[in-house]
């Protein structure tokens, strides 16, 4: 038996950073949205890595404060209402779908400064 104890505690600290996303490389999979009154949700970081998400496919951070969302086929967006804000900011945002830059499945997000300049804000997209 006293021959396992100093293993363990290697086994237990490389499991433990195996487990345990870095910064830099963030998770496969976003964390999931379980709202039941929301076609789809997600939650964007400022560089464009999506955090939670339900129904989302990617995001795709385009250029400085302009990102596309891409919604899952089972939400038709013809028939949706897209609501788009930036958490804990007094910046401004916008969105549109679809368009040709983002395709037709998409939400295109564009975030600004107070002056009306793009600027890379993390935000969250709501589709009813």
């Amino acid at each position: 038996m006293h021959r396992f104890v100093p293993v363990l505690p290697a086994a237990l600290a490389l499991t433990g950073a195996l487990a345990v996303p870095s910064a830099a490389a963030p998770a496969a999979d976003p964390r999931p949205i379980t709202s039941p009154y929301v076609q789809a949700a997600a939650d964007v970081t400022a560089s464009g890595w999506l955090r939670r998400s339900k129904n989302i496919d990617w995001v795709r951070h385009v250029n400085t404060g302009r990102y596309c969302v891409n919604v899952s086929e089972e939400v038709n967006l013809a028939f949706s209402v897209v609501s788009v804000e930036l958490p804990n900011s007094n910046r401004r945002s916008f969105s549109t779908t679809p368009n040709r830059i983002c395709g037709p499945d998409a939400v295109t997000v564009n975030t600004y400064d107070l002056r009306g300049n793009y600027a890379d804000n993390p935000f969250t997209v709501v589709v009813f």
